[in-house]
């Protein structure tokens, strides 16, 4: 399982924070903002996956972090997991379907940098 997925970029880093926040509320995140200038995407109810586990479907519980940071003259745009108990996460089924939407939420806002233009790579981290 990945733990992160970092994107490079010579935009500016308000475009890109622009960019990766249309993707992720496209996806039925929803934002919070963070000191650093990232955020915190969150989506499902933690109540339904406790209750519900791994069957929570659309309403399983999930966390992001989203981490924007200049590095040797690039902006890099880190999106990485939100650590959660067994409970919270709906058990094993769960976390797969955690890994799951967390590879196609990386793939979306890979797709949706590159759309715009400001992709200059990216790769995936553990």
């Amino acid at each position: 399982m990945a733990s992160g997925h970092e994107f490079f970029s010579n935009a500016s880093p308000e475009q890109v924070r622009s960019v990766v926040a249309q993707a992720l509320t496209e996806r039925g995140f929803t934002l919070e903002s963070t000191p650093a200038g990232g955020f915190v995407a969150k989506r499902g109810s933690v109540l339904m996956t406790v209750l519900f586990g791994g069957l929570s479907g659309r309403q399983l519980a999930m966390s992001f972090t989203v981490q924007i940071m200049h590095l040797d003259g690039q902006i890099v745009t880190r999106l990485g997991r939100v650590a959660a108990g067994a409970v919270a996460t709906g058990g094993a089924l769960g976390a797969t379907k955690t890994d799951t939407v967390f590879k196609e939420t990386a793939n979306a806002i890979g797709a949706a940098l590159a759309a715009a233009g400001i992709l200059a790579s990216s790769r995936q981290v553990s």
